[in-house]
């Protein structure tokens, strides 16, 4: 077989039109996003704690985003909503606030828990291992092989963790907070969240959810999903990078993340971003615009790809939930057999498509995620080789017809290529 040189090859890369199927790492702001928030970037750049004319106008703009943001989540009062700089603030600053508040209502000699899944973005795992340090106790809930986390062991969790705090004589909730995302990142499951929060208030604990990834692809409603608290990132939805929000219900109070100033009504100090919270307001707003017809769209030109892989090339096998009101509906997730993600990713980026694996490096050896190995995939010719393709709202036909050549051709060279290593 003649191999084509590395200049032959960019060239015909550089004629090959570019498919981006990483949507789920971030998005491309949407051009009414920037249109909003252009005049916040330039002639409206007032700081928002002035009480002079411009600033009252950024003010102004920045409490309408707000207003916009919690009418989109369904939030009862505009004041819920706190603008951050992303999801992983979000997540750590509740995460660290909820362990703060139950030690300030229940006293040192409480034990501080939280619950949360083994399949959590890092930032609510390395943030839990982070408070482990300060002697809090983490309960990691298994999943079982599609991604779920069963409503009945999260049940008997709290009702153990109960149980030892009466055996102990300590008048205390069971835990300061449970914390379950409300949809994947790689395989893109959505975990029955409004049930979750049910039974964890039933054991006087609040709730959060991350649903960065969730957010602007399925509808999120705060009240019926019945959450304390919910994480929410505007670059996973056409918004800018570096602006996110909180969400927390009135009467559920944390400390600040960050002290400093009376920003954020006290909450959040540093002076507010503007322009990214409007332009995050009408990122939302945008999505939401007949979001059901744009599901069930994506949807089924997601499963149209999976099922051509799959019948195309041998060993690949799709995961996470395989019915789409369980399943975020831009996310395709793939196991592929005797193959190594990463240089999977690196061929499909040589051949035009811009993927993403579950691998994750560790020490400098490439290791199965924490997702992959939580679904029960331990065996390693399978657990290396994930793959995640993420499409977006506005994907078509004709970039599914390109991925499904363009994929399977780089599983079988990927394959050869470890098979040679």
């Amino acid at each position: 077989m003649n191999e084509s040189t590395p200049h032959e090859a960019a060239a015909h890369a550089a004629d090959m039109p570019y498919i981006y199927a990483d949507n789920a790492a971030t998005t491309p702001l949407a051009p009414a996003a920037l249109d909003a928030m252009m005049p916040y970037l330039t002639s409206a750049y007032g700081n928002p704690s002035g009480i002079h004319r411009i600033s009252r106008e950024a003010a102004e703009a920045l409490e309408a985003a707000r207003s916009r943001i919690a009418s989109c989540l369904g939030a009862v009062l505009p004041r819920e909503i706190y603008f951050t700089s992303g999801g992983s603030e979000s997540d750590v600053w509740v995460l660290t606030g909820a362990v703060q508040r139950f030690r300030d209502l229940y006293g040192a000699d409480a034990p501080v828990r939280l619950i949360t899944s083994a399949v959590e973005h890092h930032a609510v795992l390395h943030t839990c291992e982070a408070l482990a340090r300060s002697g809090v106790e983490t309960i990691y809930l298994p999943v079982d092989a599609q991604c779920h986390v069963a409503p009945e062991t999260l049940a008997k969790t709290l009702a153990q963790l109960q149980q030892r705090n009466d055996a102990d004589g300590i008048d205390a909730p069971p835990a300061a907070l449970v914390s379950i995302m409300l949809a994947n990142n790689e395989v893109g499951t959505i975990q029955p969240v409004s049930q979750l929060a049910q039974i964890t208030h039933a054991h006087d604990v609040p709730f959060h959810t991350d649903a960065v990834q969730a957010v602007g692809h399925i509808p999120v409603n705060v009240q019926e999903l019945d959450v304390d608290a919910l994480s929410l990132s505007a670059h996973k939805f056409h918004g800018p990078r570096g602006t996110g929000a909180l969400y927390l219900r009135e009467g559920f109070s944390i400390p600040p993340l960050i002290q400093g100033g009376a920003q954020e009504r006290g909450m959040r100090a540093g002076t507010e971003n503007v322009a990214g919270a409007v332009g995050m307001a009408t990122a939302l707003e945008q999505e939401l615009n007949d979001q059901a017809a744009r599901m069930e769209r994506v949807a089924h030109l997601r499963d149209e790809l999976i099922e051509r892989i799959v019948t195309t090339v041998p060993d690949v096998r799709a995961t996470g939930d395989p019915h789409a009101d369980r399943r975020l509906p831009g996310i395709a997730s793939l196991l592929c057999k005797d193959v190594d993600g990463e240089l999977l990713v690196v061929l499909l980026d040589r051949a035009g498509v811009a993927a993403a694996t579950g691998s994750a490096c560790s020490t400098g050896e490439t290791g199965p995620s924490h997702v992959i190995t939580a679904l029960g995939i331990t065996d390693p010719r399978w657990a290396r080789g994930s793959l995640r393709l993420s499409l977006a709202d506005d994907v078509r036909a004709k970039d599914i017809d390109l991925l499904a050549a363009r994929v399977p051709e780089a599983i079988r060279r990927a394959r050869s290529l470890s098979a040679a290593i």
